[in-house]
Formats: structure tokens, C-alpha cells, sequence
């Protein structure tokens, strides 16, 4: 259970047991077969706010409160990791240069449009959504961006030369832990939406592995600011996804 509480502790701020102050290697890797739990444990609190919200206010404004109470109870740990991916991105011209830029904590340009395309699309394709899938969707979105991390974490080379709490995630993740991760995230898909769920998991398992050839090739590897790069990306692919099929579907 220590590995369960260290994944709630590094991917929520909500109240929880809290680790210990020495944290043992191994945890690091072992927590990570927890995290498409956490997911839909978060999912489901998210949701019990969502029906609430919805039998009082206009469904764009719970919408929108949906959204930024998941930035809330993120901490917006990995929307600051997708801002400094794109600062990285956009003014560094070698790896080197791009994982030093991505060190500064001020924001750029990219880094703020990053932000504010990224909720735009959410909000969007959330708010596109018809009132019986919200629920089912929020959850897929939350477990399989989080089962993204750990595939990447499993996969890619650590870039940063000089160390970082990255490599103990990457040092200490095994077979078994990504097998965990893996096979609980596909069978929710499957429980949530059959074989739609199911093709949903592919698609972010293939955009997964393109994120993971692009960061190599720009950063030589995967750092934390790219993992919470990787979630966020990966919850509006579902997002999007998930509505193109509804909408194709309904027709």
C-alpha cells in the first residue's frame, strides 16, 4: 500500500496518507503500476462534483468548473510540465539547450499558448459531448493518459545526464509494474466502452509511442517536464477521440 499512497501523493494534492520523508528506490517504479488507478479513483470524485454541478448551473459553466477542478486537484503539475516542454521546444536549438531552458521556472510564449490551446480543446470537446457519456469518458480520459506516463517512463531513455527524480522512476519501474498498469487500463477501456474503449486504448498506446520517438529525438530521452507533457496531451486525444466517435456514431 506504500506504493499506492506515494501515487497519490506525487499525481494529487487531495487529502491522503502521506508518505514516508525517506522514500524508498524501489517505491518510485512500483508506484507507477497505480497510476491508471488513480485515475479513475480521481475520475470518480471529478464525476460525484459534475452531477452535482449540473442540476444547478448552465452545462458549459459545470463544464468548465470540471475542468479546473481537475487542474486543482492536479496541483497543475502536468500542465507545467507541458508549458515547459514547449518553451524547450520552441527556443532551444539542441537537446542540451532545451532541457536547460525547460529548467527555468518563468513561462514563455509557447508555453502559455501551449496552456491555453490545450484547456481550449478540452473544454471544447468536453462541453461536445452528450450527457450520458460524460462520466465514462472522464474516467477513460484520466485512466489511460495516466497509463501513458508509465509506458513512456517503461520505454524511453531518461535524457537529463546529471540525474533527476525521472531516472528513479525509470531505475526502479519493472515488467510487472507496466504489466499492471497496462492490463488494468485495458480492461477498464473495455468495461467502459467494449470495443470502442478498447480501439480508444490503442490510439493513445500509438500517439504514446510517437510522443516517446519525438522526445528522443529532441531531448534524448523523456524528463518529468515531458511525462506531464505526455498525460496532458494524451487526456485531450481521448477527449477528442471519444467525441469524433460519438458524433460519427449518432449519425
Amino acid at each position: 500500500m506504500r506504493a499506492f499512497f506515494l501515487a497519490w501523493q506525487f499525481l494529487t494534492i487531495l487529502p491522503g496518507k502521506r508518505g514516508e520523508r525517506e522514500i524508498a528506490p524501489h517505491l518510485w517504479g512500483r508506484s507507477m503500476a497505480f497510476y491508471p488507478l488513480i485515475g479513475l479513483i480521481l475520475g470518480l470524485i471529478l464525476w460525484s462534483v459534475y452531477f452535482l454541478l449540473v442540476f444547478f448551473l448552465p452545462r458549459n459553466l459545470a463544464d468548465g468548473l470540471l475542468i479546473t477542478l481537475l487542474i486543482i486537484c492536479n496541483g497543475a503539475l502536468h500542465l507545467d510540465g507541458l508549458a515547459d516542454t514547449c518553451d524547450g521546444l520552441a527556443f532551444g536549438k539542441t537537446a542540451e539547450e532545451r532541457l536547460r531552458i525547460m529548467k527555468d521556472h518563468r513561462v514563455g510564449t509557447f508555453g502559455v499558448l501551449s496552456l491555453i490551446v490545450i484547456l481550449g480543446i478540452k473544454f471544447l470537446s468536453l462541453n461536445s459531448l452528450p450527457d450520458w457519456s460524460v462520466m465514462n469518458i472522464l474516467l477513460l480520459a484520466l485512466v489511460l493518459s495516466r497509463w501513458s506516463m508509465v509506458q513512456m517512463t517503461y520505454r524511453a531513455p531518461y535524457a537529463r545526464q546529471e540525474g533527476g527524480l525521472g531516472r528513479a522512476f525509470k531505475d526502479s519501474l519493472g515488467k510487472k509494474d507496466m504489466v499492471l498498469a497496462t492490463s488494468f487500463s485495458l480492461f477498464l477501456s473495455f468495461i467502459l466502452f467494449r470495443f470502442w474503449g478498447m480501439l480508444l486504448w490503442l490510439a493513445v498506446g500509438i500517439f504514446t509511442l510517437g510522443l516517446q520517438k519525438f522526445f528522443e529525438k529532441k531531448f534524448n530521452g523523456f524528463t518529468g517536464d515531458t511525462l506531464g507533457a505526455t498525460n496532458e496531451l494524451n487526456e485531450a486525444v481521448v477527449f477528442i477521440l471519444a467525441s469524433g466517435l460519438i458524433n460519427i456514431l449518432e449519425l
